[in-house]
């Protein structure tokens, strides 16, 4: 186990909730604030900023520019806003180790909160954001339809259905039910065939196959592998990140059953030294309920048309022997706008720091984590290790 890699040494995360009483640039604070106490750095100490620009107009495009004003954060030598969609996170999280890595700054604070409009309200402001303009927008398309289309062109491929991937929903909702932050906690327990008879939405997905939009955001401190050892919690290391980029949007996917995470989680692998085998756990982006199943596939964790068997055998599950979405997932945890990305390298650091109140998983040290952003591209995984 390397002890010379970049390491989470703190974070922080807010709770997922509805109209909550905070602006955007509020709820960045909030986090930000909560994640320095808990790696126990003063202001003065972040020698790096990055954070997600909003998608919608929730948010000041200067967004670390406020930051820095309200954090008193006086001493960066490196700061920058930026947007990959659900992939932000993981690509922040990723620029951040190699800044550390390269010696250009000791501590990078990463944050990103969101507060997620109704469809209603935002709905085409949004669509406006994922869909091609001259092709996709005049049909009016909807974030579902889109994600739909992707779902049953991987699901001819591999011969999955709905009641496959509604093992999904169900799994994470058994992890939603252990996690007392995740927005589902105190609901009522799905089944699979919960999911399959709740309301259509848009083919294959019925209303649980679907995440929950909310509010809420995170943050993490990465630091040099020395200032983390010297920091109040089990470092987590950042062995080996992998991106693909195969599409900016729907139609201009050449397979659509096919992704970049069948690029970019070989390449974290190969980067880290490490293979699924390795690995204790996965955290998994999970706008819709066919997402983790088809990352789990490209990734290398199942064979085609086996990642249905592979939930309902119970190994994603609760006492499973590769735990999948530990906090709920965004089907179950909820899915923070903006933010949603930073949830699963936050789940994975708790996890492996021991931190995970109501859910740990006993004897984890290595985890994969796969983000992507917009359309099923930007596409960006990670393995992590704690230290010995």
């Amino acid at each position: 186990m390397p002890h010379d890699q970049p390491a989470i040494m703190g974070a922080a995360e807010l709770a997922p909730g509805r109209k909550v009483p905070y602006s955007s640039t509020e709820l960045h604070v909030q986090a930000a604030t909560r994640a320095l106490a808990d790696a126990g750095l003063a202001p003065d100490e972040v020698q790096g900023l990055v954070c997600a620009g909003p998608m919608t107009n929730e948010g000041s495009i200067f967004l670390s520019e406020d930051l820095m004003d309200y954090l008193g954060l006086t001493n960066l030598k490196f700061q920058m806003t930026c947007q990959l969609g659900g992939g932000t996170h993981l690509g922040m999280s990723r620029l951040a180790t190699r800044i550390v890595a390269a010696g250009e700054a000791e501590t990078v604070l990463v944050v990103s909160a969101g507060k997620f409009p109704t469809i209603r309200d935002g709905g085409r402001d949004l669509m406006s954001l994922v869909s091609q303009r001259e092709f996709e927008m005049p049909y009016g398309p909807s974030v579902p339809t889109l994600y739909g289309l992707i779902a049953q062109a991987w699901m001819h491929e591999t011969g999955q259905g709905k009641a496959d991937i509604a093992e999904v929903s169900a799994s994470q909702d058994k992890w939603a039910a252990l996690n007392p932050t995740a927005i589902a906690h105190g609901d009522k327990r799905i089944t699979v065939a919960d999911v399959m008879e709740s309301r259509p939405i848009a083919g294959p997905f019925n209303f649980y196959h679907c995440s929950i939009p909310c509010e809420g955001g995170g943050a993490l401190v990465i630091g040099s592998a020395d200032r983390a050892r010297r920091g109040p919690h089990r470092p987590i290391h950042l062995l080996g990140f992998g991106e693909g980029h195969t599409h900016g949007f729907l139609t201009s996917m050449t397979r659509p059953g096919r992704t970049g995470a069948s690029i970019s989680g070989p390449m974290a692998f190969e980067r880290a030294g490490r293979t699924p085998a390795d690995v204790d756990i996965c955290q998994l982006y999970d706008a819709f309920a066919s997402n983790p199943a088809m990352i789990l596939e490209e990734s290398g964790f199942v064979s085609p048309g086996t990642v249905g068997d592979f939930y309902r055998s119970g190994r994603a599950d609760p006492g499973g022997d590769l735990p999948v979405n530990t906090d709920g997932g965004l089907i179950r945890f909820g899915h923070t706008g903006t933010s949603s990305g930073i949830s699963q390298i936050l789940e994975a650091y708790w996890q492996l720091s021991g931190r995970a109140d109501g859910r740990q998983v006993p004897d984890v040290d290595t985890a994969f984590v796969h983000t992507y952003g917009s359309m099923l591209c930007s596409h960006i995984s990670v393995v992590l290790e704690g230290a010995a």
